[in-house]
């Protein structure tokens, strides 16, 4: 076994050190990749070892190349066209939307902000998927697509838009023919058409960095894919904060596959689409989370009516006694859904996070020079099925929304039955964090309510979720 190349006490430093330049956290799982990229830069700079090299680092006065170098080593570059492909065909739904509304306003501009984009696949995916969608209305919009990166050497290939055969792989028609040209002097290379080019700019940002993230204002958009994997809990938190501020109301944020808000933030309002990890910023800030259940005329019928054994008085209030033994009731009910959403998240989320852990180590082995094809297509394989099993965890979340709802009807039906101003109690229900359509009814072929007849124990569109 070879000998390592930082001690104890050098490996300690450089995580703190990275994780204060990049929110990068390297956990001790990790060693051997933060040992071997350390070792790799101190050589090159002419250093015989860590401790020298981490002095230099911190105090020389013309360090800041290689500071930069080694942001370069130490972040993780995995990327490429249309990458995961089903939030992509999402993100093309929305702006399909979204592009209506504004064209109706008048307000024809859209801002798309790419973070931690590598080397810019990501950015100029959302271009063309814009342009497509524009037509020959490009030059009537404003349109600002950012891609940010805390290495510059990364921006730097991306504002070049040049690309191997493995970035544009996902790549199809009508893209490839319209958008990506082969580069006649290196025919392992492919290059990008000016006028996709000329709609991407590109930036050096670290998510850490408050002040710049903080002028990224009233984005549509933020894509954050594959990102806070690699950082702990704390800096999670920052950076969600940052990019909720920097969301224009009603925008939307896309985490990657293997990521989750759970534990870290309630400020993002579900969507339809968060099994996908699409979030948006509420219309009306955070405070929406402690806003009134939904007024009652939107209880299904079935629901509305109370049970005709509960009497009332001839103003429709409930007697002392049978009032008390409905809000007892109630506050049971409520407690009750309440322990389960929160075993719910607790199992859930530590099993996502988990998922997210061993992402990582894999992007990290496959990231590694000298790996076999073959190896190469069993890391593949793994990390396709670990993919299939995130999503039937995901589906969760449609459960975490439903156990909410749930309590959302409840609340409804304590204000009918105590009277709203008066004795109902007020279960602090979050109405932001599911989609007000999740409990409703559907109908089957024969036009019977599906509900009613409880032939089912998944909606179809959760079903759809498990299999696409």
């Amino acid at each position: 076994m070879n000998a390592q190349f930082l001690d104890d006490a050098i490996l300690a430093a450089f995580q703190e050190y990275i994780y204060q330049l990049t929110g990068i956290h390297y956990t001790d799982a990790k060693r051997y990749l933060l040992d071997g990229r350390v070792k790799k830069r101190t050589a090159e700079v002419g250093l015989k070892d860590g401790a020298s090299y981490l002095d230099y680092l911190r105090h020389s006065p013309d360090s800041e190349k290689e500071v930069e170098q080694l942001i370069d080593q130490v972040s993780i570059h995995e990327t490429s066209f249309f990458r995961h492909q089903k939030q992509i065909d999402i993100v093309r739904e929305l702006l399909t939307d979204l592009i209506s509304v504004r064209r109706r306003s008048g307000s024809k501009s859209l801002k798309i902000w790419s973070a931690a984009c590598s080397s810019g696949e990501e950015p100029f995916t959302l271009a063309m998927v814009m342009r497509e969608l524009l037509d020959g209305e490009v030059s009537q919009w404003d349109i600002a697509v950012v891609g940010t990166d805390i290495s510059t050497g990364v921006i730097a290939q991306a504002r070049a838009g040049r690309y191997g055969k493995r970035s544009i792989q996902m790549v199809a028609e009508p893209y490839m023919s319209k958008y990506i040209r082969a580069d006649f002097q290196n025919p392992q290379q492919y290059i990008l058409v000016p006028e996709i080019l000329r709609m991407v700019s590109f930036r050096p940002l670290s998510l850490l960095d408050q002040f710049r993230v903080d002028a990224m204002r009233d984005q549509d958009f933020i894509l954050c894919r594959n990102v806070l994997i690699y950082f702990d809990a704390e800096a999670k938190k920052k950076v969600l904060a940052s990019l909720w501020n920097a969301l224009r109301p009603g925008g939307y944020l896309v985490l990657g596959p293997s990521e989750s808000l759970h534990g870290l933030t309630k400020d993002f309002q579900r969507t339809p689409h968060s099994v996908y990890n699409f979030y948006q910023r509420p219309e009306v800030g955070p405070a929406a989370a402690n806003t009134p259940a939904p007024s009652v005329t939107s209880i299904p019928s079935a629901m509305a009516t109370p049970p005709p054994s509960v009497p009332a008085h001839a103003d429709g209030s409930l007697p002392p006694a049978t009032s008390l033994r409905v809000k007892t009731s109630i506050m049971r009910l409520d407690r009750g859904l309440n322990d389960l959403q929160r075993d719910f998240d607790s199992s859930l989320g530590k099993t996502i996070d988990g998922i997210g852990e061993i992402s990582a180590a894999l992007q990290e082995l496959a990231g590694l020079g000298g790996i076999d094809r073959q190896v190469q297509s069993g890391l593949g394989r793994i990390d396709r099925q670990l993919a299939r099993i995130l999503i039937f965890l995901q589906v969760g979340d449609r459960g975490h929304q439903k156990m909410e709802a749930l309590r959302s009807v409840v609340q409804e039906l304590s204000d009918r039955l105590m009277g709203k101003e008066k004795e109902a109690p007020d279960l602090q229900v979050r109405t932001t964090t599911f989609d007000a359509s999740i409990l409703e009814q559907r109908k089957d072929e024969e036009g019977k309510q599906e509900d009613e007849q409880g032939s089912e124990t998944l909606s179809q569109e959760d079903i759809d979720a498990l299999f696409n």
